[in-house]
């Protein structure tokens, strides 16, 4: 079932920007709520996409609700927005990503965050650490493996971590993602490739510490140039494991297996190179607006760039990249107003060049 567009009318609020413009906000509908079920694990639930058009509400703007389905095209034609926040993942292959900014790019009409070719590029795991890994940000040996024709690799060490090559969210991540050995390797590749055959993405396993570090683009650079927020760190409660951030876990209201802790505790040097791994990363992919880079130390407290999420999660007071941006002194309307700031910037900057051809 399609979610006909609704409308939220701007609020008093402060007005970050001059006049009332129509902003439209693209997503994708979680119905599939609780449960192991990770299908939708990446679609925002009902509240989400509210709280989200509140705070561009509150600016001062109205508020266009889209779901990015087949018949976005029709009602983007329809609605005539000045400007789309978007938070749609898309449904089905490597490219899904880049399905609502490749129609938005064809319409000519801003919108929020990175484009096409990054949404592409992030979202193949395997692509964005050798891009990342040529800019000079260490990353985990990995291998990839895209049918059960393919031949698995033979770590010189064990044990490794195993992961679709093309989900977000933790999806397809569970208890059995470390594999300890050949065999255990071999039995977890043959059950991801049933389920997700775009690929499976084989990485040596780090046992450091794990960050996460969210990045905020100013206006004044149109989204090129990131500063980074405080770090969080993912503590995991018993050490003696080789833990990882688990789809699971992601489902708990209150996990018991980990705690976030942020501002990390950490000394001036690692916050540094963990800012600066962040901000590298971030630019050597082409992000723009906003991301969240997930980090992990080695065993020789190297940082090593995991991936990059250029649609973080928005969830207010649970998802990763609010609840860092709180403790960086921005409460959820602010966080919302610094992701529209450059994609605003960008459109001034469209209607400015129009005027001057006129």
């Amino acid at each position: 079932m399609e979610v006909e567009p609704e409308f939220y009318e701007g609020q008093q609020g402060p007005r970050l920007f001059e006049g009332s413009l129509r902003v439209g906000l693209t997503y994708n509908l979680k119905r599939t709520l609780g449960g192991s079920d990770d299908t939708e694990a990446e679609f925002d639930s009902l509240s989400t996409i509210e709280a989200i058009a509140e705070a561009i509400a509150s600016q001062g703007m109205q508020v266009v609700l889209l779901e990015a389905t087949k018949g976005l095209p029709a009602h983007l034609n329809r609605q005539a927005v000045d400007l789309v926040f978007n938070i749609a993942e898309g449904r089905g292959g490597r490219a899904r990503e880049a399905y609502v900014p490749s129609l938005l790019e064809m319409l000519e009409i801003p919108y929020t965050g990175s484009d096409a070719a990054v949404m592409v590029t992030t979202l193949d795991k395997s692509l964005a650490k050798s891009i990342v890994e040529r800019a000079g940000v260490a990353t985990s040996t990995y291998w990839v493996v895209r049918g059960p024709e393919d031949r698995l690799p033979s770590p010189t060490d064990y044990p490794v971590f195993v992961k679709p090559l093309a989900e977000g969210s933790s999806k397809g991540i569970g208890p059995a993602g470390v594999a300890a050995d050949g065999d255990a390797l071999q039995r977890r590749v043959a059950e991801l490739l049933e389920r997700f055959p775009e690929g499976v993405l084989i990485e040596t396993f780090l046992p450091g510490r794990e960050f996460t570090v969210g990045l905020l683009s100013d206006a004044e650079s149109h989204g090129s140039e990131p500063r980074s927020l405080t770090p969080m760190e993912i503590v995991y409660q018993d050490a003696s494991t080789t833990p990882i951030y688990s789809y699971g876990i992601k489902q708990e209201t209150s996990p018991s297996a980990v705690r976030f802790d942020v501002p990390a505790d950490i000394d001036a040097d690692l916050e540094s190179r963990l800012r600066g791994a962040a901000q590298d990363a971030f630019q050597a992919l082409g992000c723009r607006d906003v991301a969240r880079i997930d980090l992990r130390l080695d065993d020789h407290g190297v940082v090593h760039f995991l991936e990059c999420n250029p649609l973080p999660g928005l969830v207010p007071g649970f998802s990763d990249l609010p609840l860092i941006a709180e403790a960086d002194g921005l409460d959820y309307r602010g966080l919302i107003g610094a992701i529209l700031a450059p994609a605003l910037a960008r459109r001034h900057s469209h209607v400015e060049r129009g005027r001057s051809v006129q």
